[in-house]
């Protein structure tokens, strides 16, 4: 994952010169590089309330790069949810959420709430 820990004022100036270069195609990304841009654009949106001005191409192509590279479902992940299912809880897996494009490993519906589950630990990557 992308992680800027710097000035929002530095972000900026990184962002821009990311834009010129981008936009004059004097520079080219892979497809990682673009997933880290898109990571960085919601560090410096969200977490920071910074307007970030790529080229909407630029953000669009960022965004697709960042989302076709989802995780797949571990072994660890299936036997949460499984146990969840068997307790009676109605679960969802690999949801998108909207605001991030990040995918949630499994949402629980409790009650009349939403409950977010991540699934970590050193088997849920194998």
């Amino acid at each position: 994952n992308a992680v800027m820990n710097t000035h929002p004022q530095t972000a900026a100036i990184i962002f821009s010169y990311i834009s010129n270069q981008y936009q004059r195609k004097e520079i080219n990304f892979s497809k990682q590089n673009m997933s880290q841009i898109h990571q960085a654009y919601l560090w410096f949106t969200f977490e920071q309330g910074q307007t970030v001005l790529l080229p909407k191409f630029l953000m669009k192509e960022c965004k697709i790069a960042f989302t076709s590279d989802q995780n797949t479902v571990s072994k660890l992940q299936k036997d949460v949810v499984a146990t969840l299912q068997s307790l009676g809880y109605r679960v969802n897996e690999e949801v998108i959420c909207t605001k991030t494009d990040y995918s949630i490993d499994a949402v629980a519906i409790l009650k009349n709430s939403e409950v977010a589950i991540e699934v970590d630990g050193p088997s849920h990557f194998i």
